[in-house]
């Protein structure tokens, strides 16, 4: 019934798509932008506005490269819809995509770079960008590949179109532009060959869209389905949150007098020691650590009115961490599992003496949820990626809970597919036949 229904819509709708058609056009003042504006105009002592700076300064390049790319799509004449700066957020996974380009025989993602310099791919694909000087290299450094990027971006997006039943045969393409018209484009001959095809200076996009039209595809799509897919697409994103905590300084920093901080530390050593105290110590220690091994400053971990609130509230679930003021979903993946079993594992005994703290009986557990959460910090770093893409906290709960030894018994586990166990699957039963 529902072919049939598809089809007389499809004869009711006269639309046509013959040219390029903007179906989500760029904002010319983009809301992350206003927002960096305003805090550099906030006057307030508490924001870091080196960092607001360089930030501004960053995604203003960026959005003028994608303003570039847009004037290439508009005058392309390759017939489809252009959808610009997705945002989509599906099951655990999170995509921010430059640009969607919806045809009548396939979907496109572009991803968009305007980097200062030049761009070399190797031949094993790898990505390195090189600084001149007076016809001397100054500096070479590797990048992470925006192919890993792209590629995880198409993944997301085909999950959340098929699971919507938007499509089924559709194939999603996908592409790097480089938007510095001063940048030199050097690929290996002997670089991947999907590397080769897909990577391209901003000024040959529109030839390089008329070569993918041109090739056979499993679908000749009509306009109103092409339609259809990107107002899917538009229906579903979302507007990125903007955390202006990330660019607000430690309390110590804005100012104070170092007199009075000394003085009221020194007046805390003196104090009798209790349960609350020996879990600030333990909160604090772990902020410490964790920014030495981050090279980042401890409030970048989590600031002192976040520690306040954590020992005020004594969260004991994840759901109650995310109540906490600092802590979000990304501060929740990266540490929430650590914070938890901290203080799951320095519980109060309010019976005797509360200078005491009883350890817990599963606390082999808890070993094993810190060397997972590790291990998963460890990887989603080396892939450049979100922790969850590795597993999910619902996925690592369930590992705990069954402690798999094998693959094949990894791979009963709900979150863990056949990709993911040959990634990260050797990792996993190797922790857990730690114990």
């Amino acid at each position: 019934m529902s072919f049939f229904k598809n089809v007389i819509d499809a004869f009711k709708d006269n639309r046509e798509i013959k040219h390029p058609i903007v179906h989500k056009d760029i904002n010319e003042n983009p809301i992350l932008l206003e927002n960096l504006n305003s805090l550099a105009k906030s006057n307030n002592p508490s924001v870091d506005y080196k960092k607001v700076e360089n930030h501004f300064k960053l995604f203003s390049i960026g959005h003028a490269g994608e303003k570039s790319v847009m004037f290439e799509l508009k005058n392309s004449m390759v017939p489809m819809l252009i959808l610009h700066d997705i945002y989509l957020e599906f099951e655990d996974y999170q995509a921010q995509m430059d640009f969607v380009l919806v045809t009548p025989k396939f979907i496109l993602v572009l991803e968009v770079k305007k980097l200062f310099g030049d761009i070399l791919v190797t031949d094993k694909g790898d990505f390195q960008r090189v600084i001149w000087k007076s016809n001397r290299v100054v500096n070479k450094e590797g990048m992470y590949s925006p192919i890993n990027q792209v590629e995880r971006h198409v993944m997301i997006l085909e999950r959340f179109l098929k699971a919507k039943g938007i499509i089924k045969k559709c194939p999603i393409r996908y592409a790097v532009t480089f938007a510095n018209p001063k940048t030199i484009l050097e690929i290996s001959k002997n670089a991947p060959t999907h590397i080769q095809n897909c990577v391209i200076r901003h000024d040959q996009i529109s030839a390089f869209l008329k070569a993918e039209i041109k090739k056979s595809s499993p679908v000749e799509m009509h306009a109103s389905l092409v339609y259809k897919i990107a107002d899917a697409i538009l229906e579903a994103i979302q507007e990125k949150p903007f955390n202006e905590r990330e660019y607000l300084l430690e309390e110590k920093q804005v100012g104070g007098s170092a007199f009075v901080a000394a003085t009221i530390e020194k007046e805390a050593s003196l104090a009798p020691p209790t349960a609350n105290s020996e879990l600030k110590r333990l909160l604090t220690d772990y902020r410490t650590k964790k920014a030495k091994q981050f090279e980042v400053k401890p409030y970048h971990i989590f600031s002192n009115r976040t520690l306040d609130e954590l020992l005020e509230k004594m969260p004991q679930t994840f759901e109650q961490l995310l109540e906490i003021q600092g802590i979000g979903q990304k501060k929740a993946d990266d540490y929430g599992h650590e914070i938890l079993a901290i203080f799951q594992t320095k519980k109060v005994d309010t019976s005797q003496d509360s200078r005491k703290v009883s350890e817990p009986a599963a606390i082999q557990t808890e070993d094993f949820r810190t060397l997972l959460t590790e291990y998963r910090r460890t990887r989603s770093k080396e892939l450049d990626v979100k922790p969850y893409y590795i597993y999910t906290n619902k996925t690592m709960e369930a590992i705990l809970e069954q402690k798999p030894t094998t693959i094949k018994a990894l791979l009963e586990i709900e979150g863990i597919g056949a990709k993911k166990a040959e990634e990260f699957g050797e990792g996993i039963i190797s922790i857990l036949n730690k114990g």
